[in-house]
């Protein structure tokens, strides 16, 4: 993204970074004013996007945010969060990320993230980055560090998030967020929790994954287990784990009520932020202390932990009404005094991020993106064991052998999920009825691949255990109170698809749900079809420019 600015384009950016202060710190400024309009189009402009080849997303800035209803109170909502601005120490140039979200579904989001110095009077555009997505929630935004400009260390800072959103309804959304930054940085934190264990070498080595289950039989795949009783208006409660130390460049004051100051807040990737107000985490400043290993009192410790059997002292993100897994992203900053007034504040963050941490000194740590494992079929559904007896998948336990390929395949862990909400309700031609979560596979005859269960239609044929098939009858959904949703982990070995049978259809376990959501989400055909016609020039470009970029 373009860093130097046009007169036309100083004067834009002049006009919406006084309308940014006037509102106040992150609130939404936009609807209405056809110079935040103009403001829009450079920013589209000055990322690379034409609009011969880009004509909706001109189009939607042209027309302004449509009027859309407040989204519904809850532990997850709509949200923009400025994720961190940082320094680095040699160079000075400026590197920031921020992530927006929302609850709704959406077809396109076009985002752009700029840094602005403005101690000199006219603004200074010292860092800038884009990220235009397709059929996501949730999206993050990064400057591009090798574009960025130099700042003085004490000069405050003005970030600018913007956004132009197409839902998946035909309704817009297009508008600004401001927040200023001006806390000097330190070195990065170190980090204990959460992470990806050491010593696990098989499953998801790109998240670090946290399990809801009534008992395990190893650690083989997961790196946490939580309790699957810690939960809130009987959806699961979110925990995330957070320990480790920061050390600061200055002694820190004594520590009190207000000192420090922390900031956490969780995105899910199927949408909506929880952001916990300083209000909301001062219940855990108490596990903040100084480290008494350092005697020059620049080192804070903090150890907020999650068990087995309850919830701890973990950070609780309220209730999620998840249907199958998740990915989340994490963010926390940590705000300390020091002791002598006149070295003013010092910051540091941890955020999740798929990105390698290029820069040890800025006082951001990456840690991998959290996945929760939960899901996916109600109690009551008949899986067939090794020697072909069936029992209730919620009385299953680690170490029972279930009918998967030839000699059968033992269960490593049982997941399971308080659920209340919506389920999907096949039935069959032979009597048979599945009930679960729509994303749950269910396997076709002749075939090693699994389609998700809500994308079968009355007539579609599915495997069953016999070694034969039925054909779907009717597709319905109904409403779930108190319930629970349940799945087994199968072990890998013997090698093949992870297959069980449950009330005499195919279906798969944990793993292939997830690598099949992955795949669906990946898919560009798969994409195209859920939007609306007026995005496919758009999406085709887009495409064609993620090509040519590779």
């Amino acid at each position: 993204m373009r860093n130097i600015l046009t007169r036309d384009e100083t004067e834009s950016v002049e006009h919406v970074l006084k309308a940014l202060v006037a509102a106040g710190e992150g609130v939404r400024y936009g609807r209405g004013d056809p110079r935040h309009i103009d403001f829009l189009r450079y920013c589209a402009i000055r990322s690379g996007h034409a609009e011969q080849r880009y004509p909706a997303l001109f189009q939607t800035i042209a027309a302004g945010a449509t009027s859309r209803p407040e989204a519904v109170a809850g532990a997850f909502a709509d949200g923009e969060r400025l994720d961190f601005v940082s320094t680095h120490r040699r160079t000075g140039n400026i590197h920031a990320r921020a992530t927006v979200t929302r609850v709704d579904p959406v077809a396109r989001m076009a985002l752009w993230l700029q840094i602005f110095d403005q101690s000199g009077g006219s603004p200074v555009l010292l860092a800038s980055g884009s990220s235009d997505v397709f059929d996501r929630q949730t999206a993050t935004i990064e400057t591009i560090p090798a574009d960025a400009r130099s700042r003085a260390r004490d000069v405050t800072l003005q970030s600018v998030i913007s956004y132009v959103i197409y839902y998946q309804d035909g309704t817009t959304e297009s508008g600004s967020t401001g927040r200023s930054w001006s806390h000097g940085a330190t070195r990065d934190p170190v980090i204990q929790d959460p992470a990806i264990r050491s010593d696990r070498t098989q499953g998801d080595r790109d998240d670090i994954v946290i399990g809801l289950a009534r008992g395990f039989g190893s650690l083989t795949d997961v790196d946490y287990w939580f309790w699957e009783e810690n939960k809130q208006d009987n959806h699961p409660s979110v925990l995330v784990p957070f320990t480790g130390s920061i050390q600061f460049d200055f002694p820190i004051a004594p520590l009190s009520d207000g000192n420090p100051i922390l900031q956490f807040y969780l995105s899910r990737q199927e949408g909506g932020t929880s952001d916990l107000t300083i209000a909301d985490t001062q219940k855990y400043r108490q596990f903040f202390q100084l480290d008494p290993q350092d005697p020059s009192n620049r080192t804070i410790k903090f150890a907020l932990r999650a068990t087995a059997a309850d919830a701890g002292n973990a950070i609780d993100f309220g209730p999620s009404p998840w249907v199958s897994d998740t990915k989340t992203f994490f963010s926390a900053t940590v705000t300390v005094r020091f002791a002598d007034p006149s070295n003013g504040a010092g910051w540091a963050s941890v955020v999740s991020s798929t990105s390698p941490n290029a820069d040890q000194t800025d006082g951001v740590a990456y840690i991998k993106p959290i996945v929760y494992v939960w899901h996916c079929l109600v109690a009551g559904t008949q899986i067939t064991l090794a020697d072909g007896s069936t029992k209730p998948i919620e009385d299953f336990e680690a170490g029972d052998i279930v009918l998967s390929g030839e000699r059968g395949r033992r269960v490593q862990a049982t997941l399971a999920q308080p659920h209340s909400g919506p389920v999907v309700v096949l039935t069959f031609d032979n009597g048979a009825v599945l009930r679960g979560s729509g994303t749950h596979p269910v396997f076709t005859p002749g075939s090693e691949n699994a389609v998700q269960a809500a994308s079968l239609r009355p007539g579609d044929k599915v495997a069953t255990a016999n070694g034969g098939s039925t054909s779907v009858v009717s597709v319905d959904v109904e409403t779930v109170e108190n319930g629970g949703l349940f799945n087994l982990w199968l072990e890998t070995d013997p090698p093949g698809p992870t297959i069980m049978a449950a009330n005499g259809v195919l279906v798969g376990d944990y793993q292939i749900q997830t690598s099949l959501l992955e795949k669906v989400r990946n898919d560009p055909e798969f994409v195209r079809a859920k939007l609306p016609k007026s995005l496919h020039a758009d999406y085709a470009s887009w495409l064609e420019d993620r090509a040519n970029a590779r």
